[in-house]
């Protein structure tokens, strides 16, 4: 008997690890608005429920986290957190976007998580 042989284009695998592509406020920035919102534009769509307060954090001097809100902009791809309160004048936060091969991290659709954890940091005005 014959057979025919059914060919079937399945999706490749997406076994790339999600990188930022952009940063705002930019890495090293000085003078930056004690209302800014942090964004994070990751290079593909993530899960939003990875993105979180667990995985995307603002730090004053010493550690202590900013208390925040952390939403997920499908449309634009971008962790966005939100100061629950006027930062303080002349000071250097820490951003923290968490990856790596421990939970809790930021993961891409099919599960890929962000290779490392990447930091950077502002100065307020």
């Amino acid at each position: 008997s014959k057979f025919t042989e059914l060919q079937v284009n399945l999706p490749v695998a997406d076994t790339t690890a999600p990188t930022i592509t952009a940063r705002v406020p930019a890495s090293a920035a000085t003078g930056v608005a004690r209302t800014t919102i942090v964004r994070a534009t990751f290079s593909e769509d993530m899960d939003p429920a990875t993105i979180n307060t667990n995985t995307v954090q603002l730090a004053a001097p010493g550690g202590a986290l900013v208390t925040a809100t952390v939403t997920y902009d499908a449309a634009t791809r971008r962790a966005i957190l939100t100061p629950s309160s006027q930062l303080a004048a002349f000071t250097v936060f820490t951003v923290t976007v968490r990856g790596g091969t421990t939970d809790p991290r930021v993961k891409d659709q099919a599960g890929n998580a962000l290779s490392a954890t990447a930091t950077w940091q502002f100065r307020t005005q």
